[in-house]
């Protein structure tokens, strides 16, 4: 069995903020440098589950209609954008192998639940394992995330872990996790080129079989 924890940023999903900012500039009629420190200071609490974006841009800008706050937490949704080659590299990996994957990720509540609207189809999604930080109180790279991911699911000790932010990767090698740098990218030979690569190091039976049970 393969036991693989993936990170989702930039690992099976664009972020694509760009548009959320310009659209909430747009419509508030403030500097993009206002929305960017705006969206900064609310994603830690939003990744850690104390908050949704549509309840802080009620109270940060007073907004009172409720279709500008539908609006611009919609656009907050479709932040997240997925990549279809990797979504489809994990599916034929699964139907090949038996494979377990771990979702690893700083997320807020709006983001995990667009994860589950995207990922429900996905073959390798059925008996996948999501720790998301919006769930669990506690965020990447902080230690606590790591060992409570571990105490929750020993199985995935020295699996390969996958993460786009070699801080992440840092923290974790502390839990023996076998590390992979990987970040999606917008050429699209160097994605077909980094996605290979990535299949490789799951597959490659020495490092990913969970045999230390």
């Amino acid at each position: 069995m393969i036991f693989v924890a993936l990170d989702i940023g930039n690992v099976l999903v664009y972020s694509r903020f760009k548009q959320f900012l310009e659209q909430l500039s747009k419509t508030l009629n403030i500097t993009l440098e206002e929305a960017e420190y705006f969206m900064n200071r609310t994603q830690k609490l939003h990744d850690l589950g104390h908050t949704k974006m549509a309840d802080e841009l009620r109270d940060h800008f007073k907004i009172r209609s409720q279709i500008t706050i539908t609006e611009l937490t919609d656009n907050w949704k479709q932040v997240i954008v997925p990549d279809i080659n990797v979504i489809h590299m994990l599916n034929d990996i699964s139907k090949k192998r038996d494979l377990r994957v771990a979702l690893v990720s700083n997320v807020g509540l709006e983001h995990a639940e667009q994860m589950e609207r995207i990922l429900k189809d996905a073959a390798f999604y059925k008996n996948c394992v999501k720790f998301f930080s919006c769930h669990v109180g506690a965020r990447k790279p902080s230690l606590l995330y790591y060992h409570l991911f571990l105490q929750l699911h020993p199985e995935w000790q020295h699996c390969i872990y996958v993460d786009d932010l070699q801080e992440n990767l840092d923290a974790s090698e502390q839990f023996k996790f076998t590390t992979f740098k990987f970040c999606l990218s917008e050429s699209l030979s160097e994605n077909k080129k980094n996605i290979k690569e990535l299949k490789d190091k799951i597959l490659d039976s020495d490092t990913n079989i969970f045999a230390k049970r």
